[in-house]
């Protein structure tokens, strides 16, 4: 397996960023850039590309690798196809096939009280499932074609509020077509707040579908009402098992990343990606089996 985090954790120039991940125990990046701008009008196609081309230069020079490329698109900007098609060519400049992507969103996007723009109306949460799995798959076509033009893989993230937020619901969405094009990004933390199948299950769902893995965790206390609350916890200390889920992923022979993704904001870079790969690295090395009880 490999491991890695997001750019976003460190900061200083990408060559910089690089350095102190390395001294972490980090492979690769995940990369993001808003391609979303070409549709608000916030940013030009050559503008976008050519921080692409400068940051591909810097990352083969020093020999670190790309997890991903997040372009900030979800399923509806199958209505906006220069969105895709710019997305499609930052995955083959970084070098990577993967394209982080979001299904629809059930609930109100931003959660209770948000303002939705134009663009995002329709995820006022007034729609159910079925209606989105429909709108979804229509979509998903779309962004199919462009996959198989230029040989990436769209990987959705399982995450809590998106009508895929299961290894079964994510399957049901994607199954019709190759793992080539289509896969996903197991995130157990999101899990945890909806549709947790049971670790080991769920690795095995997804099976050749699971592109990546986002490593965090999450914890739930009560508040003075009583009311169950969530917050971020460190990879060994939530309710997520990563020592299943490792024993998984080792049965199925995974070989992709396991990037770092620890949203505690109270803790340094070197708390977050060092400890966490630390942990993990012990996961994979032991010997012993965690399997559900």
């Amino acid at each position: 397996m490999k491991y890695g985090t997001q750019r976003g954790v460190y900061e200083g120039d990408l060559a910089e960023a690089i350095g102190q991940a390395s001294e972490h125990g980090c492979e690769g990046f995940e990369m993001a850039y808003n391609v979303d701008a070409l549709r608000t009008g916030a940013a030009e196609k050559e503008e976008i590309i050519g921080q692409a081309e400068d940051d591909a230069q810097i990352l083969e020079e020093m020999d670190f690798g790309v997890i991903s490329v997040s372009p900030s698109v979800t399923l509806k900007h199958a209505e906006r196809p220069d969105c895709l098609e710019t997305a499609c060519e930052l995955a083959n400049i970084m070098g990577t096939r993967a394209l982080r992507i979001f299904a629809s969103a059930y609930v109100r996007l931003g959660g209770p009280g948000s303002t939705l723009t134009e663009w995002t109306a329709e995820y006022d949460g007034s729609r159910d499932h079925w209606t989105w799995y429909k709108v979804g798959s229509e979509r998903l076509a779309v962004l199919v074609n462009f996959a198989q033009k230029y040989d990436v893989r769209w990987v959705f993230e399982l995450h809590h509020g998106y009508a895929a937020n299961s290894a079964s619901a994510m399957r049901r969405l994607l199954d019709r077509y190759s793992p080539r094009y289509v896969g996903t990004i197991m995130d157990a933390a999101n899990m945890v707040y909806e549709g947790n199948e049971g670790w080991r299950n769920s690795v095995q769902i997804l099976g050749e579908y699971l592109d990546y893995l986002h490593c965090k965790n999450t914890r739930f206390d009560q508040d003075e009402n009583g009311t169950w609350v969530g917050s971020w916890e460190s990879l060994d200390r939530g309710i997520a098992d990563y020592a299943q889920i490792m024993t998984a992923l080792k049965d199925i022979g995974f070989e992709g990343y396991l990037s770092i993704e620890d949203l505690r904001s109270d803790i340094t870079p070197e708390e977050k990606v060092k400890k966490g790969i630390d942990y993990l690295k012990r996961l994979e090395a032991s010997d012993e089996r965690v399997m559900p009880t």
